[in-house]
């Protein structure tokens, strides 16, 4: 309790700081239209101010815009696009009155040879920078960065909207990097569902930039095998903010500046509850779902050599259940069966984070950079639940010709499950870093070096019991009426999945790389050499490795709208608590670092179509993985089994389109062919032959049997083929309402039913990933109408209403299966069904 009053008093004392530190600048709006010489409005042109590039904005798609500029000076406005000759206004504001201006800009003669694209790729260091403005448009039922990479990524795949998690290149959620600012940021670890998961912590009204790498990311980035996501928040440069509400949830930001531009302020406040979700789900009863955060950013920049950054978030999930009725109608049309389960008991969680950061940057010169972070995180979780689940099993009659069509036939399970659970974690990391960065002729040399301390206190208390038609299972059978000894297997009650343990981990890391970028430039062609070394060591199992990394860019100066790249190094990733922890709770101190090498091949082409940019990227990768930590999945909770225990590789392309269909508003396309696979150490089966040498599984019939090692299996990710489309348009003549559809398709995934051989029971759902999400908006506040003084509505900037169809073909997704057995011991496996077709409305205003 004193720990939470402590980060909650820390988080008030932070957002104090704004009304000591902000002072009132006295400032005036400039605002007007960009049109070219035929009178067609021009979108995305750069207004910014002469000698302060940081202040500015751009066009919307209505070639109009608005700036904020100091009163009683004069301002000089620099206007540049793409195409386009430069422009320089002389602007004098003697009072806070607005000013108006109308400029044309008149297109170049000679078309640059790059092209300015909103989504653009770096070959230089293998990131691909994402709009975060996207998010605002993109309908989907989490609203945030997380939801755009799944769309966006190279190679991202994601299989649950009620989640923020995602795949890349057959690796898992914790194979995934995080970095907001500078420092790497974690999700809880008791999370079991997307409904209990609430918002992610990446807040997008605070977003200034977005880089993505899908692989081959240089040593400057962590110690995971798969991806790195790279955010940074805004630096405001004047005040501003937005507040926004929905059925799904609300929030709001503020954002300002003082007058020398020393200090700046960022507060963002988001609410999301998943009641209207939940509601719509296979499983009734009463659901209260609610999700809070609370995030603030200062800087203070004293002089041009210091800056000082102090980052403060605060988020509180709750999930309460009390589920009542579940029904699930399942299987092909010939052969449909029925599960009804009716509840007792309840679900109560709670997970609680505090994070907070403080960073100093020094700049020494133009050439020399020094970066110091600390950083805490604090975890509290809890889960609490006792819920029994009364199930019946039975066939349903297909009849087209019976008056009875639809209704319960025989039954095939009758029985319970009782599922306890008493689950508490709470983690505490701390960490340091420093970092450098020095620029020598063509040499672009960066270091850094970080340790972190880990503190972790963990009590697990869960177990489930199953029963089926009175008898506990596995039931062994025996004559009615007869003795049963003391000590007979009969007599034995058998509790399942049963997790009892008490882990106190103290732990220290260490870690550092150093990174040079080097540039061969002649005639005919610009080289970009990236090469990097990384180091680590554990306290905990005492391991020390080294991974390097290389990328290599050429760029043609004959063709410049054409870059070819490869990329190549050692990816390992030191266990977490949860990758050492095994099925029985204990943890691993023998557990080594999982490891993946990648081989990467690709290229950049940018081009234009009708005068419109487009750009088409494609990679090839290849990805061989030892000392892997095998685990299963139960929706987005990943268990592992706490040793090192495969090897595989991952082998596949990627390809994304993007552009400009439609003029102003970007859409891409992009596709993934993948093939993952691992070999499980030890993994054996046995196979029983008759005597005709046939398979059998009746003990009678068994003559023969063998041993069989499977050898490669597919993964659990494998996700063999997947395609996103993300399509913008504007409804003709009204250029302020437009339309947005995503659109995902994937091939199914790998399950396998927990305690049996995956090699031999493993399956593919029959059904593909499927969905398809439509939304329409409406900017109905605009540059255009915030010019009339009689509009109430003329102290907003913008404002915005959307209207959004969810699963518009309302196709059930599958995100996971239950498995029911009768008495006889036959297994039934039961999908688990994401959401329907839903409907959301949201407005926003901008100010």
């Amino acid at each position: 309790m004193l720990w939470r009053q402590f980060h909650i008093l820390l988080f008030l004392i932070c957002c104090s700081g704004i009304g000591i530190f902000a002072q009132n600048t006295a400032t005036t709006k400039v605002y007007g239209k960009i049109t070219d010489t035929s009178g067609i409005p021009l979108e995305l042109v750069n207004i910014t101010v002469k000698g302060n590039p940081s202040q500015g904005t751009t066009t919307n798609e209505a070639g109009r815009f608005e700036l904020k500029i100091e009163t009683k000076k004069h301002t000089t406005l620099l206007i540049t696009s793409l195409g386009y000759s430069s422009k320089e206004i002389l602007v004098y504001a003697e009072s806070e009155k607005r000013i108006q201006l109308s400029i044309v800009l008149n297109p170049t003669e000679i078309m640059l040879p790059s092209i300015s694209i909103k989504e653009s790729y770096s070959p230089n260091t293998g990131v691909e920078r994402i709009n975060p403005k996207h998010v605002a448009h993109l309908p989907t039922l989490n609203s945030s960065i997380e939801s755009l990479i799944k769309t966006a990524g190279l190679g991202v795949i994601s299989n649950n909207e009620l989640s923020s998690q995602y795949n890349v290149r057959g690796g898992n959620y914790d194979e995934n990097l995080i970095y907001l600012n500078g420092s790497e940021v974690y999700r809880p670890f008791l999370i079991r569902s997307g409904q209990q998961e609430g918002l992610s912590f990446i807040n997008p009204d605070l977003v200034s930039s977005v880089n993505f790498s899908s692989g081959g990311f240089n040593a400057q980035y962590g110690d995971k095998m798969s991806s790195v996501l790279d955010v940074k928040y805004k630096t405001p440069i004047g005040f501003g903010g937005s507040v926004y509400g929905s059925l799904l949830g609300a929030g709001g930001h503020i954002e300002g500046a003082s007058k020398n531009q020393q200090f700046s302020y960022l507060l963002g406040v988001r609410y999301q509850s998943n009641a209207y979700i939940i509601k719509k789900m296979q499983t009734q009863g009463v659901s209260k779902p609610s999700a809070t955060d609370a995030q603030l950013l200062l800087n203070y920049k004293p002089n041009e050599k210091w800056k000082f950054s102090l980052f403060s978030n605060f988020a509180l999930n709750k999930y309460l259940l009390v589920p009542s009725i579940r029904e699930t109608t399942f299987g092909p049309i010939n052969h449909v069966k029925r599960l009804r389960v009716y509840f007792d008991g309840q679900e109560v969680d709670a997970y609680q984070t505090v994070f907070t950061s403080f960073i100093s940057t020094y700049t020494m010169d133009e050439n020399n950079d020094f970066q110091f972070i600390v950083s805490y995180f604090n975890s509290i979780e809890k889960e609490t639940f006792d819920i029994e689940g009364q199930y019946f099993l039975s066939d349903v009659n297909t009849d087209f010709g019976s008056d009875e069509l639809g209704s319960d036939l025989s039954s095939k399970a009758v029985g319970s499950d009782l599922h306890h659970g008493r689950n508490f974690l709470q983690a505490n990391l701390i960490h340091g870093e420093i970092k450098g960065s020095h620029k020598l002729n063509h040499d672009l040399i960066t270091w850094g070096l970080k340790t972190q301390g880990e503190l972790i206190k963990d009590e697990l208390n869960e177990w489930r019991l199953h029963d089926s038609a009175f008898y506990t299972l596995p039931f062994i059978p025996h004559k009615p009426g007869d003795s049963v000894p003391l000590n007979s297997d009969i007599r034995t009650l058998n509790i399942n999945d049963y997790l009892y343990a008490k882990n106190h981990l103290q732990s220290v890391r260490f870690s550092g790389f150093v990174q040079d970028k080097r540039t061969f430039e002649d005639s005919t062609y610009l080289v970009t050499l990236t090469g990097g070394v990384r180091f680590s060591y554990w306290s905990f199992n005492q391991e020390f490795i080294i991974t390097p990394r290389i990328r290599l860019t050429y760029q043609p100066k004959i063709k410049t709208n054409i870059s070819f790249y490869v990329a190549g190094g050692m990816y390992f990733q030191p266990p977490f608590y949860k990758e050492m922890r095994d099925l029985n709770g204990n943890l691993n101190k023998d557990i080594k670092s999982q490891k993946s090498y990648h081989a990467i091949v690709g290229y950049d082409y940018m081009f234009r179509i009708v005068g419109r940019p487009f750009k088409l990227s494609s990679e090839i990768y290849y990805k061989y993985l030892n000392d892997l930590i095998t685990y299963s999945i139960d929706n987005v909770r990943i268990i592992y089994s706490g040793k090192n225990d495969a090897k595989g590789y991952a082998v596949g392309i990627d390809a994304k389109l993007s552009g400009e269909i439609v003029p102003g508003l970007e859409s891409w396309l992009s596709f993934s062919i993948m093939n993952s696979k691992e070999d499980i150490i030890g993994d054996f089966y046995y196979l029983y032959l008759d005597s005709a040498r046939k398979i059998t599984f009746e003990p009678e019939n068994i003559v023969y049997d063998s041993i069989v090692y499977p050898g490669y299996i597919p993964r659990l990710t494998d996700q063999r083929f997947s395609i996103n489309l993300f399509f913008q348009d504007k409804v003709p003549r009204i250029p302020m309402l437009k339309a947005h559809i995503n659109l995902i398709y994937s091939t199914p995934l790998v399950y396998s039913p927990p305690g049996y051989s995956r090699a031999l029971y493993a399956f593919r759902s029959a059904k593909p990933y499927f969905r398809a999400d439509l939304g329409f908006s409406w900017q109905f506040i605009n540059n255009a109408s915030i010019t009339n003084p009689k509009n109430p509505f003329r102290v907003f900037n913008a404002a915005y209403l959307t209207l959004e169809v969810f699963n518009i073909f309302n196709h059930y997704n599958i995100i996971s299966y239950s498995y029911v057995k009768d008495i006889n011991g036959e297994t039934y496996r039961i999908p688990n069904y994401l959401t329907p077709r839903l409907f959301n409305a949201k407005l926003r205003f901008e100010f």
